[in-house]
């Protein structure tokens, strides 16, 4: 979104961390430009299985444990197991 709106004549788009701003006769057209970009990141299958999540994780120092009985990997924080949740199937409607 953010790269290619200079080519489709949109703009200007302010960011700071994760907000995005613009004037306020183009905020309509800003909000769906984000909702849109939301609905593909997401709408990606392989999205939350890929390893870039499991890679940050390692990356901030943290364990990751697998439960061989359970089939379920933990983060070790602090001494304490925190399960990692099962990704989710993802519907199309």
């Amino acid at each position: 979104m953010i790269n290619n709106s200079e080519s489709d004549g949109f703009g200007p788009i302010i960011t700071v961390h994760d907000c995005f701003g613009t004037h306020p006769n183009k905020k309509d057209e800003l909000v769906y430009r984000v909702k849109k970009e939301f609905i593909l990141l997401y709408s990606q299958e392989n999205f939350l299985t890929n390893e870039r999540l499991i890679q940050s994780i390692l990356d901030n120092h943290f364990e990751i444990i697998f439960d061989e009985q359970a089939k379920r990997q933990y983060i070790l924080v602090n001494e304490e197991f925190i399960k990692i949740p099962l990704v989710p199937k993802i519907l199309f409607i």
